[in-house]
């Protein structure tokens, strides 16, 4: 199509929906115009300015099961938008709007219509799909219309696909995978289900099934000698988030309100399970070392520099804690470059992050599907960015490290007198009682002295 006449048919479905919003009341009694009116939603791309008149007319057709269905599935489309591991923020979603108009058009239905998969199954499968959407709390209603669109017609590889769906986000991987393996005997689309069942597989150590479908899709992965697990060579580190809550041991960040997501950075091992290479500094259930597994479509994206932007996937489960002490600090700069200075001097498997200030919100734009973006939180090791402020972060050490050598050296940096700093972890770990005590002293010390800076600036 040439660019004019794209220019026009934008403009005639820009006018037919100013003339359906002019006429929405009339959307519960006028069949055709509600029918156009899903007509011109589906052409002009369902975005978020059509939820509350695709709401209107799934609400006001649920007698008429083909109408509510269609609206459903645009509600349904909206929400699917929104990354499984975002938590609903408020009960009046895409998705609940879709679930209550579903179950009221199945509730309207004839005796002969209940028994027919492209009625009722097609109305429970689209049920499941919504409730799926309306987050955890709505599991065990999502199995249930599953279990019922698949007892009307159990040959659909489609429906199977989306119940593996269900069952991998609720950490189901057995029934994940069992689901998966029927949806491509049943006719599946391949790629999308292979790449589920290697993360169902991965997920409960089943390294022979995971490999046999990466190498279908063309991933060429190998089973790793040791572990068993799926092995692929030359993958590029990638960006996970994952949800946290302010931290217990931070009283001055001005991000202590609130749930967001952190970014970490991690080592893939296969597409979808690898290792976290960089530390969580809020309260998360993942940190720096633990062996994790992730969804393979991105529900984000993240700017490293100006116009480089990278994809960001979503965690699903913990694969195994790293077996690494991982213990948070907190340091106040005498001098400019002193915790670089300090970093420099720890010994071998030992690593200084710092964390910097920026978190991704969990906002109402990504509830709702809005397209947008995110500046989200990242770390660094420390670097000359320290000017003399509260710095907070994470030492790591290896298992096995010297932590007597450890405490020799990070005593040696701060005796220098142009840092001071808490480690209580360390001296926790060296079941030094007295001295650990001291450090939760000098650590809630520390704040004090940076409050009363940010108050007199």
């Amino acid at each position: 199509m040439r660019p004019h006449e794209e220019a026009t048919e934008r403009a005639e479905l820009d006018d037919a929906w100013a003339s359906i919003v002019a006429r929405r009341t009339r959307l519960g009694t006028d069949r055709r115009l509600a029918e156009l009116t899903l007509e011109v939603v589906r052409a002009r791309g369902n975005g978020p300015e059509h939820l509350e008149i695709l709401r209107d007319v799934a609400k006001a057709w649920t007698a008429d099961w083909a109408l509510a269905l269609a609206a459903s599935e645009l509600l349904i489309e909206q929400a699917g938008r929104r990354g499984m591991d975002e938590p609903p923020i408020r009960a009046d979603t895409a998705a609940t709007w879709a679930a209550s108009a579903l179950d009221d058009a199945l509730g309207a239905l004839s005796p002969s219509e209940r028994g027919e998969p492209d009625v009722a199954g097609r109305l429970h499968a689209s049920l499941a799909n919504a409730l799926r959407l309306c987050g955890p709390g709505r599991d065990e209603a999502a199995r249930d219309a599953w279990n019922r669109a698949l007892e009307l017609d159990e040959s659909r590889g489609s429906w199977w696909y989306d119940s593996g769906i269900l069952h991998k986000w609720r950490g189901r991987f057995d029934d994940g995978l069992a689901a998966s393996e029927t949806a491509l005997d049943r006719g599946a689309p391949r790629r999308p289900t292979l790449w589920n069942l290697a993360i169902c597989a991965t997920a409960l150590g089943r390294g022979d099934a995971a490999v046999r479908a990466w190498n279908e899709i063309g991933i060429p992965a190998s089973a790793d000698p040791k572990s068993g697990m799926p092995f692929v060579d030359g993958l590029p580190p990638l960006l996970l988030r994952v949800l946290s809550r302010p931290s217990p041991v931070d009283g001055t960040t001005e991000l202590a309100e609130g749930v967001g997501f952190e970014l970490v950075w991690v080592a893939p091992l296969s597409p979808c399970h690898g290792v976290v290479q960089s530390p969580t500094f809020r309260d998360a259930p993942i940190d720096y070392g633990d062996l994790v597994l992730w969804d393979g479509a991105p529900v984000a994206e993240h700017g490293l520099t100006p116009g480089e932007r990278v994809p960001v996937f979503p965690l699903l489960e913990i694969l195994k804690r790293g077996d690494e002490w991982r213990w948070p600090f907190v340091s106040l700069e005498r001098e400019p470059g002193a915790l670089d200075a300090l970093r420099e001097t720890l010994p071998e498997g030992v690593r200084l992050f710092v964390q910097e200030e920026r978190l991704e919100p969990h906002c109402g734009d990504c509830e709702a599907g809005v397209p947008h973006e995110h500046d989200a939180s990242g770390d660094a090791e420390a670097s000359g960015s320290s000017r003399g402020v509260l710095r907070r972060g994470k030492v790591i050490v290896a298992a096995g490290a010297d932590l007597e050598a450890l405490q020799a050296r990070w005593e040696q940096g701060l005796g220098a007198q142009k840092l001071v700093a808490a480690l209580p972890g360390l001296y926790e770990a060296l079941q030094q009682t007295k001295r650990a005590g001291q450090e939760h002293q000098a650590w809630r010390g520390i704040e004090r002295t940076a409050l009363k800076r940010k108050e007199r600036s």
